[in-house]
């Protein structure tokens, strides 16, 4: 999603008024306090780290703010991570502008929205965690479980543990399956979900928001603040 599709969705489309956009965490936390807008539409991850983090770390402090994410990974624990956090709306990339647009109205009348493929994998997410519920990790499992979620290659968790790296690739699949878990991510959020390690802090101070509000809409009402990494232009 380019910088001119929303720009264009936002102002000319649905008539609001686009306070800024950004494409860090830290200017966008900087901004989103500045503006305390209506509506953030942000993307799930940033360059310096993930969208949710503004949730956690903002989310307190503006009571009127709600929160719209869009996505281009389909997965289903990031859908189930907004949902823990209260978020109002969710969109995934690939969805038509119609689908935006809807979403983007729905949340600003105080409804909740998740389009129809991100509910899909939140179902399905959900169906898996009843599964893992009931799993039982050995005390290996878990401490292989625990190095990797702390960005321990197969090779450093091996020397460390003093067993062969096919040994710990074993385990990984092991885990994998015994969970319901696809993809390597799922096994980091599921360590970070469960108490196993805690969620990393990313910061950055690189500047990348661009304000658009001017004195003569200061009186309008305040709609959005959009966070997105593809608003870089060249």
């Amino acid at each position: 999603m380019v910088r001119q599709l929303f720009a264009h969705l936002v102002r000319d489309d649905l008539g609001l008024t686009l306070a800024a956009d950004c494409t860090t965490v830290a200017d966008g936390t900087a901004a989103l306090l500045r503006e305390k807008p209506d509506l953030a539409i942000v993307d799930w991850m940033l360059p310096d780290g993930r969208g949710f983090d503004l949730v956690r770390n903002v989310g307190p402090k503006l009571a009127r703010t709600r929160w719209l994410f869009v996505s281009s990974n389909e997965q289903g624990h990031l859908v189930r991570e907004a949902v823990s956090l209260g978020v109002q709306g969710f969109v995934l990339k690939r969805s038509d502008l119609s689908t935006l647009r809807h979403a983007i109205t729905r949340v600003l009348a105080g409804e909740t929205y998740y389009c129809p493929a991100s509910a899909r994998l939140l179902v399905d997410r959900m169906v898996g965690e009843g599964h893992a519920m009931g799993v039982s990790l050995s005390p290996r499992e878990r401490e292989v479980l625990r190095g990797y979620a702390r960005g321990e290659n197969p090779k450093a968790l091996a020397d460390r543990l003093g067993v062969s790296a096919k040994t710990v690739q074993n385990h990984l699949s092991i885990l994998k399956e015994k969970l319901g878990l696809q993809e390597p991510a799922e096994l980091v959020h599921y360590a970070i979900k469960h108490g196993y390690v805690e969620a990393p802090l990313l910061v950055s101070n690189k500047p990348a928001c661009h304000s658009e509000r001017s004195e003569e809409s200061s009186g309008q009402p305040l709609a959005s603040i959009i966070l997105d990494p593809s608003l870089r232009s060249g």
